[in-house]
């Protein structure tokens, strides 16, 4: 491994800790039967934005796909962003075709 993957690899360990730490924590902090509603929350929101596609830009739909999507914590790497991405070992998305193959 170089130090940059170990650097990498390191970083994703303390976050991944990090959040482990901080969500038990909070979830303590919320009265017991509403911890079970915020979670649950969570959960159905993070369902919806990775099932419903984006809505176009302009649309009215965009500052509540953007709520649902943030309360669903769908952000970063997130399952309907994995699509648009490319692993950076695979090279360059290639492009379109978007002339006619008639002409």
């Amino acid at each position: 491994m170089t130090d940059t993957t170990k650097k990498t690899v390191a970083v994703n360990a303390a976050k991944i800790g990090g959040i482990t730490a901080v969500v038990p924590l909070l979830f303590s902090a919320i009265p017991e039967p509403w911890s079970s509603v915020v979670a649950s929350m969570i959960l159905v929101c993070g369902g919806i934005a990775a099932a419903v596609p984006a809505p176009p830009v302009g649309s009215k739909w965009t500052l509540p796909y953007k709520l649902v999507s943030v309360i669903g914590l769908n952000f970063g790497w997130a399952v309907n962003h994995l699509g648009a991405r490319v692993n950076a070992s695979q090279g360059a998305i290639a492009p379109t075709n978007t002339t006619n193959p008639k002409n």
